[in-house]
């Protein structure tokens, strides 16, 4: 009797003072229907998941089962504002200039679902699942996070140079983030260095015809003076790749025009080197250099070239020597010229002195 006289004091005060039996009911019956309108929310949110992923695993099983020859590529939706018009930009960038930097060899590119997760690691995994799914050579997904020089960041995953699926190379490219600044040569920038991923010898020139390497050297050329707002890692890149296809031109078509190019690049950035930059990135531009000069000297000998490009490679040389990779290279050649040494005197001693 206490308990419920103690209830309906409660009640009778609650009425009083807040709300009537009425509003109760209303309140009630209020938040009931939005617990509903919150379920049927989630529930079709659910389905609309499920869907999509049915929907991108069918595209992929698809997409393996074509018989058409050439480079198979997957790109996704890009997520971050105006993901719409960036897929539109990056679906034309690799569509009108990828034939160019992968020498006219044949390439489809099919559109897939967004690559989601709550961490790096769930995108690569289920990346990775969709790229063997497909059995496609490249995945690319894009991500606008801002306006700068890399506001728009271009991910992926490759399998070039014959790599499996689980062993396909991540990559991440910056590009302007301002769709004003994806004009000009920002397409071929982005096309190129999707090939390189695509490609991967062509960051050795070495391994093409000096005709081709001309080509894509005077492309590079093209991109460095049309593409202003790239971001400085970029510029360092196609830099680099121009640079060494000039002097892989010039070593064998004897283009001094491009070596004077190259020489003077160089030399520019070696001037700029303090002590915030790019080891690497200087260790390349001295060798650069280096090698141009002494293909200058071949068609037009002159001492002082000479001496300059000793200088440079020498300074490549002696910071090579401390690199641990050299220094275990360097051990192993010395433990197998031991080696040899050894069975070359025992057969010497078998034959002078064995039964």
């Amino acid at each position: 009797m206490l308990e419920t006289g103690w209830f309906t004091a409660a009640e009778d005060w609650v009425e009083t003072h807040a709300l009537s039996a009425h509003e109760f009911a209303t309140f009630g019956f209020a938040m009931a229907v939005l617990l509903c309108l919150v379920l049927i929310f989630l529930l079709f949110s659910g389905l609309r998941a499920l869907v999509t992923r049915m929907r991108n695993a069918a595209g992929a099983r698809a997409f393996r089962r074509s018989k058409e020859p050439g480079y198979r590529i997957l790109l996704a939706r890009p997520t971050g504002p105006g993901a719409g018009r960036t897929r539109k930009w990056l679906t034309a960038a690799i569509q009108d200039h990828l034939a160019e930097f992968n020498f006219g060899a044949p390439f489809r590119v099919v559109s897939t679902g967004q690559i989601t997760g709550g961490s790096d690691q769930k995108i690569l995994a289920e990346a990775r699942k969709r790229l063997a799914t497909a059995d496609a050579d490249m995945l690319v997904w894009a991500s606008r996070i801002g306006k700068g020089a890399d506001g728009l960041v271009v991910q992926g995953l490759s399998r070039g140079g014959g790599l499996r699926a689980d062993e396909a190379r991540a990559f991440s490219i910056p590009l302007p983030g301002r769709f004003d600044a994806l004009d000009g040569e920002m397409p071929r920038v982005a096309a190129y260095l999707l090939a390189k991923k695509l490609q991967p010898a062509l960051a050795n020139p070495q391994a093409f015809r000096p005709e081709k390497m001309k080509l894509l050297a005077e492309a590079l050329d093209g991109m460095m003076a049309g593409a202003g707002g790239v971001a400085p890692v970029v510029r360092s890149e196609l830099e680099a790749d121009f640079c060494a296809s000039g002097v892989h031109v010039a070593e064998a078509m004897g283009d001094l025009a491009a070596l004077d190019r190259v020489i003077t690049m160089r030399r520019r950035h070696l001037e700029a080197v303090d002590t915030t930059s790019d080891s690497a990135l200087v260790l390349q531009a001295r060798m650069d250099l280096g090698r141009a000069l002494l293909a200058r000297a071949e068609k037009q000998f002159d001492q002082k070239t000479v001496q300059e490009a000793i200088a440079q490679l020498s300074l490549v040389v002696e910071a090579l020597r401390g690199d641990p990779a050299i220094q275990k290279a360097q051990t192993a050649s010395d433990a197998m010229f031991k080696a040899q040494t050894m069975i070359e005197t025992r057969k010497r001693f078998s034959m002078n002195f064995g039964s």
